[in-house]
């Protein structure tokens, strides 16, 4: 039987095609590769969105053709989207897919590995993004082990945020069927699971046709079983609408808890970011989602020196993020993208500088985590899986979206009610609640 390893580096979307690459796969009699077992086809889901992450893809390609010459190798996505022709012909792989053709992976290379291609020869799949308008359906019927579960519905932005190389990695936002969305999370719910996330590059524009995001979770909440809850991955501050805020707070089955970016806390930065808000303008919006849905935990995007960004601004982006009450931070440090606006701006921060004001800004995510999780007596928990190396203790997110464990001697499935006992280490203890 043919052996398969998939490397993913990057987002949920791209651990999200990864699933479904390997689904692919094992339809078609692959099985995965054992552990230390050279394997038949190797593909490579690389990242673009900082530098590290684009040498990280560039190093990993090498490497695996390098260990594994007699392997089909593939490298896809953003990575080898955003290389020129003379650079994806330097790659030493087999198969060159970008953001397109992705729904056709597994059968592209079955047939190469049948038709047995020239040492050297490379297949070179990557299109213009600009000119991408199909959104390329990837249904994933079961994710094994778990009961939370992803479905992708949106893919591609139109932002173009001065730092951010996802729109030319990506293209255009293109946006799945309704009904095809409905049947995967039809399918998802048949086999067990009990939590769906929507995600996407730009989630909150899923659209089509008179199908908006909140029409869609409507549909959602109507076609699939009263115990199926779904999330939303992320979601932009311009994008929650009263008509979301209204559904989420009548719907306990839409789960408390947005991401939401920000990105910096200073106007000045957000300036020259090229975010469509101002601080004011993303605080008073989270006062009305509090308003509204008041055990709502609400976590963010930072990143730390921006071109430009002075200690002043800093200093301000600090306090604005206590002063917003997060739930979390998840911090970058800012990473220079060519083809980018702020690619042309001068003024870069030095990046031990911006590495301390991540380190900052960490710190604070943890007092910032241990202050919302404070606000919570009961929860419910979705049970993930056993706490590894640890027996009879389990581990899940609360519907807040905070990591916690439990004790049983019985065996836990599923999703419970429970009480805090303790939190320490950003995690709760809890027991289950009569």
């Amino acid at each position: 039987m043919k052996t398969f390893e998939i490397e993913t580096l990057g987002c949920k979307v791209n651990e999200y095609e990864s699933a479904f690459y390997a689904s692919q796969l094992e339809k078609a009699g692959f099985c995965h590769a054992a552990k230390g077992e050279a394997a038949d086809v190797l593909i490579i889901n690389t990242c673009t969105v900082t530098n590290t992450a684009a040498a990280k893809s560039r190093r990993k390609i090498n490497r695996l053709k390098r260990e594994n010459p007699n392997a089909f190798v593939a490298a896809v996505g953003c990575y080898t989207q955003m290389l020129d022709e003379q650079q994806r012909q330097a790659l030493h792989v087999d198969l060159i897919v970008g953001a397109s053709h992705k729904d056709q992976l597994a059968s592209t290379i079955i047939e190469a590995m049948n038709q047995k291609q020239s040492p050297g020869q490379k297949i070179d799949l990557v299109e213009e993004s600009r000119d991408l308008t199909r959104f390329e359906s990837m249904p994933i019927g079961s994710f094994e082990g778990q009961h939370r579960a992803f479905l992708k519905i949106q893919d591609g932005c139109n932002q173009y945020c001065a730092y951010c190389q996802i729109p030319l990695a990506r293209g255009p936002e293109r946006s799945q069927l309704p009904m095809e969305v409905v049947k995967s999370a039809q399918d998802l719910a048949a086999s067990g699971h009990l939590e769906i996330v929507l995600t996407g590059i730009h989630t909150g524009r899923y659209h089509f046709r008179d199908t908006n995001l909140t029409k869609l979770l409507e549909m959602l909440l109507e076609n699939t079983s009263e115990e199926v809850c779904y999330r939303l991955s992320s979601i932009e501050i311009t994008e929650v609408s009263d008509e979301l805020l209204d559904l989420m707070a009548a719907s306990p089955r839409i789960l408390p808890h947005l991401h939401i970016p920000i990105q910096a806390g200073d106007d000045r930065t957000l300036a020259r970011m090229k975010r469509p808000y101002t601080v004011a303008q993303f605080e008073k919006r989270l006062e009305q989602i509090r308003k509204k849905i008041p055990d709502i935990s609400i976590s963010t995007d930072v990143i730390t020196g921006f071109v430009g960004e002075s200690d002043e601004e800093f200093e301000t982006t600090k306090q604005t993020l206590s002063d917003c009450r997060f739930s979390f931070l998840h911090v970058f440090p800012y990473s220079r993208r060519k083809g980018t606006a702020a690619d042309a701006m001068t003024g870069f921060v030095d990046g031990h500088k911006a590495k301390a004001r991540t380190d900052e800004l960490l710190a604070l995510s943890k007092q910032l985590r241990k202050d919302d999780m404070a606000r919570f007596e009961r929860s419910q928990m979705l049970i993930e899986r056993e706490e590894p190396g640890q027996k009879n203790w389990y581990i899940g997110y609360t519907s807040q979206y905070h990591p916690a464990r439990i004790f049983s001697m019985t065996p836990l499935r599923g999703r419970i009610n429970v009480k805090m006992t303790e939190s320490a280490d950003e995690r709760y203890t809890v027991v289950v609640e009569d």
